[in-house]
């Protein structure tokens, strides 16, 4: 007899939210245990990109599976070596000594803890702590939350948090200096300038934010300026530069790698999420050659995680890699994200609860508000962006929840993120969906 295990079973904590029960999954859509069919406009947590389900991917892992199952991370499989030689024409020129984790959170982890490794090998041990920005969410190690500025997922963290200095986002729509670009003078950039002299330079390893921030901000892409003048101001400083690309990486905002819409190179790319489409858990990161090089020549050994490198999650990522070559589904992406992009502003722009729409590629975001003139949010405990989701899935549709991004005022937003295999159908249920979702909570609001 199947199993009556209750919500709280489940579950570790409970949640706002009422957790799906999913028996199956194909390309974008799932199926519950009661028959419902539900488009995954979220591509779960920012993850499925080349759809689920796929028969190729499932007769790669068992072959794997029967060949290597699992080695010492300092052995190498033949699994590693095709997906480094794939990674390695994939990521900015130059970003191709990879290190391999079991997700996003962790290799945030290894990313800080790589750079100041790197410092204290070039005998600046005092160059030890980072610079961060609010409204950003980069991991759930304490680490990792340390860096983060979600005041939510912070909660009941500060008081055994590192305490590192963080700066606004380029976030215009709440611009904290109350100005207007073009002509506002890049304050969000000159922000990290000032910090970096407050603190002091030679305290700080690296700078570490998302190309666009994601689930804390509801997708808030920055003003074009602004990418090529923080990695100035790092190389300035002798501060190494680091792009969050887990949720924004492997051709999710239409580009290989968000940084790529700005011709900026990072020293650290981190990744997960998309590298392997949802069906193993692994991440990544990619750093400057240069900078491996330097710690090689001090002899230094950077320790693995248990599963790092895992000859399945290896297998996986390089052909989901290959998938999304030869289906070109990176500049799908790009292109039927443009027309959903469009299809949103068209149809919601007007919609009384609708503050800003923002976003590129498969990555949209739409931030809801009470007053549309003076952009004030609703209160958290109002759970806006819980009511949506709950009548969006009551008509078969998932988005990814984002609250915070307005601070400690709240802020409420919908994130649209399908999975790149979708059409122009799905574009069309997705924006008529969230529409009739709007518009049924707006009377009770």
């Amino acid at each position: 007899m199947p199993s009556q295990m209750n919500d709280q079973q489940a579950l570790f904590m409970k949640s706002v939210y009422r957790p799906l029960r999913v028996e199956r999954a194909e390309g974008p859509y799932l199926f519950t245990d009661d028959g419902q069919k539900i488009l995954d406009a979220a591509s779960g947590a920012v993850v499925v990109n080349v759809g689920q389900g796929r028969e190729e991917i499932a007769q790669l892992a068992a072959e794997q599976v029967r060949q290597l199952n699992y080695i010492l991370p300092i052995w190498i499989s033949p699994a590693r070596e095709r997906l480094v030689e794939r990674l390695a024409r994939w990521t900015p020129p130059g970003l191709n000594r990879f290190f391999f984790t079991s997700g996003g959170s962790e290799s945030v982890e290894a990313a800080l803890k790589f750079a100041v490794y790197y410092y204290s090998l070039k005998g600046r041990p005092e160059k030890k702590r980072f610079i961060s920005r609010w409204f950003s969410y980069h991991g759930n190690t304490f680490a990792a939350l340390s860096v983060s500025g979600n005041l939510s997922r912070r909660a009941g963290f500060e008081h055994a948090l590192f305490d590192w200095p963080k700066i606004p986002p380029s976030y215009c729509y709440r611009c904290p200096w109350d100005k207007t670009y073009p002509g506002c003078d890049l304050d969000c950039a000159t922000a990290l300038e000032k910090e970096i002299q407050r603190a002091g330079a030679g305290t700080i390893a690296a700078f570490i934010a998302e190309p666009m921030v994601g689930a804390s901000g509801g997708v808030i892409p920055p003003v074009k300026e602004y990418w090529p003048r923080i990695a100035e101001i790092c190389r300035r400083n002798d501060i190494l530069l680091i792009a969050d690309e887990v949720m924004t990486g492997f051709g999710r905002t239409g580009k290989r790698f968000a940084v790529e819409h700005w011709d900026v190179k990072p020293d650290i790319l981190v990744g997960g999420k998309g590298l392997t489409g949802g069906y193993m858990p692994m991440g990544m990161i990619a750093a400057d050659e240069h900078l491996v090089e330097e710690c090689e020549a001090r002899n230094g050994d950077f320790m693995f995680y248990t599963y790092s490198a895992h000859p399945l999650a290896c297998a996986i990522a390089e052909r989901v890699l290959a998938i999304m070559e030869r289906e070109k589904l990176v500049e799908h992406a790009a292109e039927i994200g443009a027309r959903l992009g469009g299809q949103l502003r068209e149809e919601l722009s007007g919609h009384p609860l609708v503050g800003d729409i923002r976003g590129s590629g498969l990555f949209w975001g739409i931030e809801l508000v009470r007053d549309r003139a003076s952009r004030m949010p609703y209160p958290a405990e109002a759970h806006v962006t819980a009511r949506v989701l709950g009548a969006a899935v009551r008509r078969g549709l998932f988005f990814y929840p984002a609250t915070g991004m307005a601070g400690e005022h709240g802020g409420d937003a919908i994130m649209i993120a399908p999975p790149f295999v979708i059409g122009d159908g799905e574009v069309d249920f997705i924006v008529r969906t969230v529409r009739a979702a709007l518009d049924d909570i707006a009377p009770g609001l």
